[in-house]
């Protein structure tokens, strides 16, 4: 259950949007482009993308009443710093990963990270 809903909120993210187009964004960010983004100066938009990710599935798990399927919970008091860290540790340690779409790499890291208790 937990791959699924994983699968589904990674679809939801990745960005596709005319948006993404206007300001030439790929539609399908990789980890590897992620973390180019992330080291070795963290740039705005990986704060951002880290940020919008874990923002996302929060919201998605809260709308749908699915909280007890969230794939991570945050504690009160992380900071934006912290989840860029653990994500770009997360694609340094797992390389193998990296071609995959970021978005899933981001909620594997935080879940990682994070776990919610069961």
């Amino acid at each position: 259950m937990r791959l699924r809903v994983l699968v589904l909120a990674a679809g939801i993210l990745c960005p596709a949007s005319g948006f993404a187009e206007e300001f030439q964004f790929p539609t399908f960010l990789s980890g590897n482009k992620l973390l180019e983004a992330c080291t070795p100066v963290q740039l705005p938009f990986c704060y951002g993308y880290v940020e919008g990710v874990a923002d996302a599935l929060q919201s998605t798990f809260s709308a749908l009443h699915m909280q007890q399927h969230a794939l991570f919970c945050l504690p009160q008091g992380v900071t934006s710093r912290q989840l860029v860290d653990i994500a770009t540790n997360y694609l340094r340690d797992h390389p193998e990963q990296r071609h995959t779409v970021a978005s899933a790499n981001v909620a594997l890291a935080l879940a990682n990270a994070f776990p919610c208790p069961r």
